[in-house]
Parts: structure tokens; C-alpha cells; sequence
């Protein structure tokens, strides 16, 4: 197969899920950009707090973030808010981290 026909079939591919829904309702390529979004957060995340942000759960539903887990202060807190703050596409954040020393 030529490298036009593996770019149309890619963009065919992509044309098809884009058009597809899940049983929630949402468009795959909004499942997709949610995806995105929790991979942005976990990865600047890891990045700043290392080991730390492994009691985190990110959840995304159509931009909407929900943070779970604990947390060692109220700064580490204030620091996992502002990065998913930051992330393009976020829409609302719902904040469920608990504070444990």
C-alpha cells in the first residue's frame, strides 16, 4: 500500500470515529480529547510532584475534571488545582482531594 493510500484510509478511520457515539452520548473525539486532557494533567503532574501524585485520580468527562485522592497539604492541594486550571480544554474542575499528613 502507497503512503497516499495509508493517509487516506488513516483519514477515513478518523472520519468514521468522529462520527461515532458511546452509549453516554458523547462523540469519540470528544472521548478523545478527554483522554488528552487526563494525560496532560497526570503528566504535568508526575512531573512536579514525582512519587506524590500517585494517590491522584484524574477523571475527565467533556472537559470536566474531578481530582481524587489524597493530598500531604493544603500547598500540594493548591498546586494539583492550579495545574489542571492550566490545562487547555478544562471547563470545570470538582475538587475531591483530601488533605492527609
Amino acid at each position: 500500500m502507497s503512503r497516499a493510500s495509508w493517509v487516506i484510509f488513516g483519514l477515513s478511520v478518523l472520519l468514521f470515529f468522529s462520527a461515532c457515539t458511546t452509549p453516554g452520548g458523547r462523540k469519540a473525539a470528544t472521548v478523545c480529547q478527554d483522554l488528552v486532557i487526563a494525560g496532560r494533567i497526570k503528566g504535568r503532574l508526575t512531573e512536579m510532584l514525582g512519587s506524590g501524585v500517585i494517590g491522584i485520580d484524574v477523571d475527565v468527562y467533556q472537559g470536566e475534571v474531578t481530582l481524587q485522592g489524597r493530598v500531604q497539604s493544603p500547598n500540594m492541594e493548591n498546586r494539583v488545582l492550579a495545574v489542571a486550571a492550566r490545562t487547555p480544554g478544562v471547563v470545570k474542575i470538582n475538587n475531591l482531594l483530601r488533605i492527609i499528613p
